[in-house]
């Protein structure tokens, strides 16, 4: 019996610190996603050329081993005398710069899916900026 105690006491230590290496590796490509997705921002949208209307997030997704960055862009044009909002979204993965989902008011998707609002739209880029 106490030659079962002992491994259990083992085990437990064991996968503890299997758990704390793995939170570290964690925080580590999290930092390095950081980064990565501000570079990315920084490149997209140069100091000189913003306008105040420019913003981004960046996600680890740890289940998919993968940096997302999620760019946001407000726009205000004129029309005969009337102003305009457009707001753009882009879902990018940060590595392979391949852009997974945008949002317009003139188009919506999220890889092969067609989205008709912000809301459907961020429901569906959830998968990939959420654990």
């Amino acid at each position: 019996m106490t030659k079962t105690v002992i491994a259990l006491l083992a085990f437990a230590i064991m996968t503890g610190a299997a758990s704390a290496q793995n939170r570290k590796e964690i925080y580590e490509l999290q930092a390095r996603c950081g980064k990565r997705a501000e570079q990315i921002y920084e490149k997209d949208f140069p100091v000189g050329e913003r306008k105040g209307l420019e913003s981004f997030e960046n996600h680890y997704n740890v289940r998919l081993n993968r940096c997302f960055i999620l760019e946001e862009n407000t726009m205000i044009t004129k029309d005969a005398g009337k102003s305009y909002t457009i707001k753009m979204l882009t879902l990018i993965d940060v590595n392979d710069n391949k852009v997974y989902g945008s949002f317009s008011s003139l188009n919506c998707d999220v890889q092969t899916v067609t989205c008709k609002s912000e809301q459907e739209f961020r429901s569906l880029i959830r998968q990939f900026i959420e654990d």
